[in-house]
């Protein structure tokens, strides 16, 4: 009696072997978005990735998303850790980026890594589309003249489109060339408000416009396009002179002025002595 055949056991799929990364060092780690690091504005690296390649990343990271979009940011080194920060910011708010947005990051070596954000629905974001891919320099902030100072969003030819609400697409857009054409007489800058900084209460300054014009203050009052203002106060990191947002108060402004997420403020210095802020609101709203 003839042997029974062996059964040759076949595979089934991909021939997952040949794309799986090496085990000794891992080149994919994935950052839940916290509250956190919403208000810190920076990132951490996983201390496993920093230990295989910290010693070997350069001061700047380059940052890389499917639509081929290219972000420089810096890399704030300090006890053995490292995180994502100067220009962190503009890829959060480019990206509509909040707490809860789950982030996997693949490493390419020489400081490069691919991208891929996930919102709350666990999908994968549709990117906004970008004419220029690629955007070189620093992220952080940019003085557009000697008395006018703009916050580079990165979003100069791209048609942006809300996924909040029912607000048409290209408001945003469209009401931000509108605060870009606004050219106040006095030092400003620029934010595009974010969901976070409704409900987290709290808006940026600008770093350079921090440090030129309002070191060691800790009040500000804003001021609306109807004359009243609003007292609030600075808020700063542990240790610094520079105020990094705007604080108790910003909340009060916001519902009295019924500001919403995509707006465009100008924060523009109308008054030095006292730090008055006048801010100029274009709403997304009325420009979709």
């Amino acid at each position: 009696m003839a042997p029974k055949a062996r059964a040759r056991r076949s595979r089934v799929g991909p021939n997952w072997d040949n794309h799986r990364p090496s085990r000794s060092r891992p080149s994919h780690f994935f950052k839940i978005i916290l509250p956190s690091t919403m208000r810190d504005m920076k990132l951490k690296l996983p201390e496993k990735f920093v230990r295989e390649y910290g010693d070997k990343l350069s001061s700047v990271a380059t940052l890389t998303v499917p639509n081929g979009s290219i972000w420089q940011v810096r890399l704030e080194k300090a006890n053995n850790n490292i995180w994502f920060h100067g220009g962190w910011r503009d890829f959060v708010d480019y990206h509509s980026i909040n707490y809860g947005y789950f982030l996997v990051f693949k490493y390419k070596g020489n400081s490069k890594f691919h991208v891929l954000v996930f919102d709350m629905t666990a999908t994968e974001i549709e990117y906004p589309s970008n004419g220029d891919k690629k955007r070189q320099g620093n992220l952080n902030e940019i003085e557009m003249s000697t008395s006018y100072q703009i916050e580079l969003i990165n979003i100069e030819n791209s048609p942006m489109s809300s996924t909040r609400g029912s607000v048409l697409p290209g408001g945003r857009e469209r009401a931000l060339q509108a605060a870009r054409m606004f050219k106040p007489k006095n030092p400003s800058y620029i934010r595009i408000i974010q969901a976070y900084n409704i409900k987290l209460s709290y808006v940026y300054v600008t770093t350079e416009f921090a440090k030129k014009y309002v070191q060691r203050k800790n009040f500000v009052k804003l001021q609306a396009s109807s004359g009243k203002r609003w007292p609030c106060q600075f808020r700063y990191r542990d240790g610094s002179s520079t105020p990094m947002t705007i604080g108790k108060g910003w909340k009060s402004f916001v519902t009295d002025n019924g500001i919403k997420a995509g707006d465009v403020c100008v924060f523009e210095l109308i008054n030095r002595m006292n730090v008055v802020l006048k801010v100029s609101i274009f709403r997304m709203a009325e420009y979709a």
